[in-house]
């Protein structure tokens, strides 16, 4: 149980860390997280841990949802991570009483008030300290897809959408993959709003 929770623990830095790094490579060109205005994203999971989610978007990736429907050794995983900007809420809405977390990224911020930012250091520095690379590119559901592979696995990206994740973290393997894309689609604006009967405790951000 207590692998599980650190597994967990890092799945969720992992995909606040993917996040970033999206962000952080729209910091050049007009702040847009994505080169999508808007989308619906079905992922499905399989290894340790087996199940799907969806993912919605908008105002180019500055706005996204994700809702997990996940089991890890039989264990529900079930609530959203919902992203504005540079903070993320992680939140099973069914459970109030638990609370959530929250995230928040100072190196953004860093960024933005930097003279000259040193934007591919940066991304290589925070994909370094996941232990992936660069590595190409690679076609996935027809698109040509950005590739960072390492000894933990592989993720590919497209417009800074996740499209592959294949990891192994201690054993633990679980490999989440797109399996529909739609694009420049209305997305509902209450997908991103934040449950206000659920109490935050802030987390550090990752790489902190």
């Amino acid at each position: 149980m207590k692998k599980s929770k650190n597994y967990l623990k890092f799945f969720i830095s992992f995909l606040f860390a993917l996040l970033i790094v999206n962000q952080i490579q729209a910091q050049e060109v007009s702040l847009k997280p994505y080169g999508i205005e808007s989308g619906i994203i079905e992922y499905k999971y399989s290894g340790s841990q087996v199940g799907t989610g969806t993912m919605y978007f908008d105002e180019y990736g500055y706005r996204s949802a994700m809702k997990m429907d996940t089991k890890m050794n039989d264990q529900p995983q079930k609530g959203w991570v919902v992203s504005f900007k540079e903070y993320q809420y992680i939140f099973d809405p069914s459970k109030p009483d638990e609370g959530g977390m929250k995230m928040k990224n100072p190196m953004i911020e860093k960024l933005m008030n930097m003279e000259k930012p040193d934007f591919d250091k940066v991304i290589e520095d925070i994909y370094s300290k996941m232990g992936l690379k660069r590595a190409g590119t690679e076609k996935f559901l027809d698109k040509d897809c950005m590739v960072f592979k390492g000894d933990m696995g592989k993720v590919l990206t497209w417009n800074g959408i996740l499209m592959l994740m294949d990891m192994n973290y201690s054993g633990i393997k679980t490999k989440q993959e797109a399996t529909s894309i739609k694009i420049n689609v209305p997305v509902d604006a209450k997908y991103f709003e934040i449950p206000k009967d659920i109490k935050f405790s802030e987390m550090p951000g990752f790489g902190m």
